[in-house]
């Protein structure tokens, strides 16, 4: 059981969305991607909601491009719920039992089944206008759940939600999704988000995919400026290649001359690198063979948990840095010592 897309694309002015994925069986393939990229596009497009221009939707090895989305057998959880007011919880669970011809006892041990299933027992005859924020998200997801679906899509259904509310309904869909054995394709702008639900991620911008790959791949070893700079894992920064020798690519760059792995490109050119968070730090006096430099100390911004100072390096570039809370915050205008782990640096695109 596995969707596969190929060549799908659809044009709206001078905006065209253009998909070639495949997702298997039980995998959460989360879309991630910055307002305004495509990413809900696409699942209207995977729905039946919109028609293609061209290219193929292919779910369980059938061609379901041309099939009305009715048929499709494709549930979505949409990003404003669409639960129908008028109706208690356990008839919108039960609403696609329904129009699938399930009996009516039958369609209420299924309402019952994925209330339980979402943690809400006991709701069936609750009005929609009762429940909270989380709990409409809940009966959201049970109704998908109840269709019995081949393929599972969710529109960011989660970012109207307070933090922590937040984080229990993912963690919650996270256990769900273990029973599902079913393709689930999974939207979102939020990098955290992305991080925890997929098992691979799909960075997309201005309608194209730019690169997918595993969350820990992407976060560390991302080969885009794009998608660096979407998770945020560190900065990235402009720089010139002056030699490729034996593995090793020397750069000119706003952090001074630095020598990383590489040794793939064969030609001097313009290019960026990726400096990820762990890889600068203040320095240590004792460490002596990291390499150092010194930078102008702006200020320090607390973030609740976390730390990070701001900087300005020699050239004028602006840098920041992970910083430990419960030391001393350096004074503004002074100068502080760094040192850069040079073997966790790499070239991005």
């Amino acid at each position: 059981m596995a969707l596969v897309i190929r060549d799908l694309y659809k044009s709206f002015g001078g905006f065209t969305l253009s998909l070639n994925l495949t997702v298997e069986e039980g995998e959460t393939l989360v879309i991630a991607g910055p307002s305004g990229c495509g990413k809900t596009t696409a699942l209207h497009l995977i729905s039946g909601l919109l028609e293609a221009d061209g290219g193929e939707i292919n779910l369980n090895g059938k061609d379901i491009t041309k099939t009305p989305p009715w048929e499709r057998n494709i549930a979505m959880v949409f990003q404003d719920l669409a639960l129908f007011p008028h109706l208690n919880a356990e008839k919108n669970i039960a609403y696609g039992p329904a129009i699938k011809g399930v009996k009516k006892e039958e369609r209420r041990k299924i309402a019952e089944q994925n209330l339980s299933l979402v943690q809400l027992s006991g709701y069936g005859n609750r009005r929609v206008q009762t429940l909270s924020g989380g709990e409409k998200q809940r009966i959201a997801i049970a109704r998908a759940l109840a269709y019995k679906p081949d393929c599972l899509l969710f529109d960011e259904p989660f970012s109207s939600l307070d933090t922590p509310l937040r984080r229990e309904l993912r963690d919650h869909f996270l256990e769900i999704r273990k029973e599902l054995g079913i393709p689930c394709i999974f939207v979102t702008h939020d990098r955290e988000e992305a991080a925890v639900t997929a098992d691979r991620i799909a960075v997309i911008d201005n309608g194209r995919i730019i690169e997918t790959g595993s969350p820990k791949d992407l976060f560390l070893f991302p080969k885009t400026k794009i998608t660096a700079e979407f998770f945020g894992f560190g900065q990235v920064f402009p720089c010139k290649i002056t030699q490729v020798r034996e593995g090793k690519i020397s750069v000119l760059s706003p952090l001074g001359e630095l020598e990383i792995p590489g040794g793939h490109l064969p030609e001097i050119k313009d290019c960026f690198f990726f400096l990820p968070k762990d890889a600068i730090q203040l320095a240590n006096n004792n460490e002596q063979s990291a390499k150092k430099i010194t930078a102008l100390f702006k200020r320090a911004v607390y973030r609740g948990d976390s730390l990070v100072y701001e900087l300005e390096l020699p050239s004028g570039t602006a840098l920041s840095i992970d910083a430990d809370i419960r030391k001393s915050v350096p004074q503004a205008g002074s100068l502080v010592s760094l040192m850069i782990d040079q073997s966790l640096i790499h070239v991005v695109e």
